[in-house]
């Protein structure tokens, strides 16, 4: 599954489950659609369960492979939120509880919600557009998204992903001094994600695109010391013995 692709599919769930009118006579077409969104998230289950076998099978070069596997288990998490709403609505609409009206923006008619629902539908919308464009290639929009999205959200749940999503959007413009600093801004301020070793690995191969083999060298064996069993430890060796060998 592309990139993409995964994208498309994240906002057709929560387009999905923002677009319910909850009344009692839409019971069925509610299930209906939890039946296509459990479906969606068993195709990705085992689209992650492949990836992860390909990556387990790698080499410990393939650092695109292992990107896709930290998208597709975010993803997941985004499908599993709104499975869980999904739910809820019809638990609420078995139970014969009918809640306002949804319109396509999300925001109930009637009584005017209370901010933070608005708030919520303002982050996903800054951070699905971000990511959007990331993948498009529009890596100056990119990170005007997702750095808006953190001045307004930073105690969000997805505020690591946008701080990495805006290192990576230097790195793959090729702007590889901004890349370091800005993975280095994701490390120190994420110390326990799990893309941490991943930083440390760009950081490196920004140094070495910029000619600046010896800091790449450090880089990538602080990452050996630091992370000693992970893949990316595997690929900072390689790099190492191939710039041993330019010299």
């Amino acid at each position: 599954m592309s990139i993409k692709a995964l994208i498309v599919v994240v906002l057709a769930v929560s387009a999905m489950s923002a677009g319910c009118v909850a009344t009692q006579g839409d019971v069925s077409s509610v299930y209906a659609r939890q039946t296509r969104l459990e479906a969606r998230m068993d195709r990705l289950s085992r689209d992650m369960q492949s990836l992860g076998q390909k990556e387990a099978s790698a080499s410990g070069t393939d650092v695109e492979l292992r990107e896709k596997v930290y998208q597709m288990e975010q993803s997941l998490r985004d499908l599993n939120e709104a499975y869980s709403k999904l739910s809820a609505k019809v638990n609420q609409m078995s139970l014969g509880s009918t809640p306002p009206p949804v319109t396509e923006l999300g925001s109930q008619t009637g009584p005017a919600p209370a901010g933070p629902a608005v708030e919520v539908n303002e982050a996903d919308v800054l951070f699905n557009n971000g990511y959007t464009a990331l993948g498009d290639g529009n890596y100056r929009d990119s990170r005007g998204q997702f750095k808006e999205f953190l001045a307004k959200y930073p105690k969000s749940a997805k505020a690591s992903d946008a701080t990495y999503w805006i290192a990576e959007s230097y790195y793959r413009e090729g702007e590889f001094e901004e890349s370091i600093l800005e993975y280095q801004k994701f490390i120190d301020t994420y110390p326990k994600d799990g893309r941490v070793p991943l930083a440390y690995l760009k950081q490196g191969l920004s140094l070495v695109e910029i000619g600046k083999n010896e800091e790449a060298q450090l880089f990538f064996q602080t990452l050996i010391d630091k992370y000693p069993n992970s893949d990316e430890a595997k690929t900072a060796k390689e790099k190492i013995t191939e710039l041993a060998v330019e010299r």
